[in-house]
C-alpha cells in the first residue's frame, strides 16, 4: 500500500473522476461503486432473501445506476456518438439469452431468469450506462487509479490467505470453512475464487502499466514494488489458467509499448522464456498440490477430466444444435449422458462437475446461435479495440484487449460465465473502453 500511495502522491496531473458534466461525473461513480461492491461486499458478505430473490450491496448499487440512466437518458437522450459493433451484438446477445430465459421460467425453475438477470442483463446495463459518458483524460487517470488499488488489495489479501494470517484478512469470510471451503489457500480472495480473482488483478495489473507511465522516475522504486506485489498475487491462485493468462497479457502489452524497432526482440525473448518456464515446471505445473484438501494424485486428475467433459458436452450439443438445453440447465441435462453405458470413456468422472469450457457452456446451454453471437461480440470488441489502438488511443483499449484475453485464456478452462462478476469486469473494462474511444 506504500507503494500505492507513493504512485498517488507522484502524479503532476490530479487524479479525478470528473468528466465533462456532473451528471456523467455521478453516473460513472455509481458504476464503479455498483463494480466494488461486487467484488468485495457481494453475495457471501452480506445478503437478504426475505423477498425471494437475494438482495446484495451490489445488486442495491445497480438499481441506482439503471435510475441514474434512465434519468439521463431522459433528460438529454441517448448521447452515443457512435454505434459501435460490440453494442449492436451486446444487445443481441442479450436479447436472445433473455428470451429463451423467458420460454424456461417457470415457478418452480427460476435459475435461468437469475442466469439472466445477473450474469447478463446486469453487467451489459453497466457497459451501457457507461456508453453514456464521456471521459475526460482526468477521468480515466482517476478509473485508472481505482481499478490499480483494487489490484493490490486484493494481491495482499490473497497473498495473507496463501500464508494464513488471518488478523489481516478482510473481509473475514474469506478464511471462513463454513461459507466455502473450495479454493481456500488459493487467493480466492473476497469472491471466493481464484479465476475472477486472478483475472481482476491481470486487468488491474494493466491499469498500473498506463499508471506508471506518467510518473517521474524517481518513483520508479514504488513502481517496481507495485508490480511484485501484483505478480506474487497472481502467482498465489495457484491456477494455471491465470499464470497462462498474465503471460499472454504481458506478452501483448510489452508488444505494443515498447519502441517498435524492438518489437520482434520482444516477441523472441518473451515467447521463448515462458516456453522454457513451462518445460523447466511442467512436472510441477500439472501435479502441483493447491487446494488444501486435494492431493497431489487429485490435482493431476483434473486436468484428465477435461476432455471427458468436452465428449460429454459434445453429445447434449449433437441433441440440441440450435436452441440448446436451456439457460442455466447443464447440469439437469447432463444427467441422462452420464448414464450411458455404451461410452468408451470414464463418463462416471463428470459426473459432480460443471463444464470446464465456456464455450462449450454456451454452446450446451444456449445452441449455436447463442455461440455464434457470443464469438461475434468478442470479435466485434476486439476489432473495435484494434482500431482504437491504430488511432493512437492506447490505454482503455489495450487494457480491454487484455480483459478479452484473460477472459478468454481462463474461458478454454473453466466456465467462465457462471463466476460471479467476471461479466461485470469484463464488460464494464469493455464500456470504459468503447466511452474512451467515442470521448477522443
Amino acid at each position: 500500500m506504500i507503494a500505492s500511495s507513493s504512485a498517488i502522491g507522484a502524479v503532476r496531473r490530479p487524479f479525478k473522476l470528473w468528466t465533462t458534466s456532473r451528471a456523467d461525473s455521478l453516473l460513472l461513480a455509481l458504476v464503479l461503486l455498483t463494480l466494488l461492491a461486487g467484488i468485495w461486499l457481494g453475495h457471501p458478505f452480506w445478503h437478504d432473501d426475505s423477498l425471494g430473490v437475494p438482495i446484495t450491496l451490489d445488486r442495491i448499487a445497480w438499481l441506482t445506476v439503471l435510475l441514474g440512466t434512465v434519468f439521463i437518458t431522459v433528460r438529454r437522450g441517448v448521447t452515443f456518438t457512435r454505434i459501435a459493433r460490440g453494442d449492436l451484438f451486446l444487445a443481441v446477445l442479450v436479447a436472445y439469452l433473455g428470451a429463451l430465459a423467458v420460454m424456461q421460467f417457470s415457478s418452480e425453475h427460476t435459475g435461468a431468469a437469475a442466469r439472466w438477470v445477473f450474469y447478463y442483463f446486469m453487467p451489459a446495463s453497466l457497459y451501457f450506462a457507461l456508453r453514456q459518458i464521456h471521459l475526460s483524460s482526468s477521468a480515466e487517470r482517476g478509473i485508472l487509479l481505482v481499478l490499480g488499488c483494487v489490484g493490490v488489495c486484493l494481491s495482499l489479501t490473497g497473498l495473507f490467505e496463501v500464508f494464513g494470517l488471518r488478523s489481516l484478512i478482510y473481509p473475514a469470510y474469506i478464511m471462513d470453512r463454513s461459507v466455502s471451503g473450495e479454493f481456500l489457500g488459493r487467493a480466492r480472495g473476497p469472491l471466493l475464487n481464484p479465476i475472477i480473482n486472478g483475472f481482476i488483478m491481470i486487468v488491474a495489473w494493466a491499469a498500473w502499466v498506463f499508471l506508471g507511465r506518467s510518473v517521474p522516475r524517481r518513483w520508479g522504486p514504488g513502481l517496481v514494488l507495485v508490480h511484485g506485489i501484483m505478480a506474487v498475487g497472481v502467482i498465489s491462485t495457484l491456477t494455471r489458467s491465470v499464470w497462462l493468462a498474465a503471460g499472454l497479457a504481458g506478452l501483448f502489452l510489452g508488444y505494443h509499448l515498447v519502441p517498435g524497432g524492438y518489437r520482434r526482440a520482444w516477441l523472441a525473448t518473451a515467447g521463448f522464456g515462458l516456453i522454457v518456464m513451462a518445460l523447466v515446471v511442467k512436472g510441477f505445473f500439472w501435479e502441483m498440490k493447491r487446494d488444501q484438501g486435494l492431493s497431489p494424485a487429485e490435482a493431476a486428475r483434473s486436468a484428465q477430466l477435461r476432455p471427458i467433459l468436452a465428449l460429454v458436452a459434445w453429445e447434449m450439443a449433437k441433441d440440441h444444435p440450435f436452441f440448446g438445453v436451456g439457460l442455466g440447465q447443464y447440469d439437469r441435462a447432463k444427467t441422462k449422458y452420464l448414464a450411458n453405458p455404451l461410452a468408451s470413456y470414464p463418463v462416471h468422472w463428470a459426473k459432480p462437475y460443471t463444464q470446464h469450457n465456456v464455450f462449450l457452456s454456451i454452446l450446451v446451454e444456449t445452441g449455436a446461435i447463442g455461440l455464434m453471437v457470443f464469438l461475434f461480440l468478442l470479435a466485434a470488441w476486439t476489432r473495435d479495440m484494434c482500431s482504437a489502438v491504430s488511432q493512437g488511443n492506447l490505454v482503455f483499449p489495450l487494457m480491454a484487449i487484455v480483459a478479452i484475453v484473460a477472459y478468454v485464456t481462463n474461458g478454454l478452462f473453466h466456465d467462465v460465465s457462471i463466476i460471479p462478476q467476471m461479466h461485470t469486469v469484463l464488460f464494464v473494462t469493455l464500456g470504459l473502453a468503447e466511452s474512451s474511444a467515442d470521448s477522443r
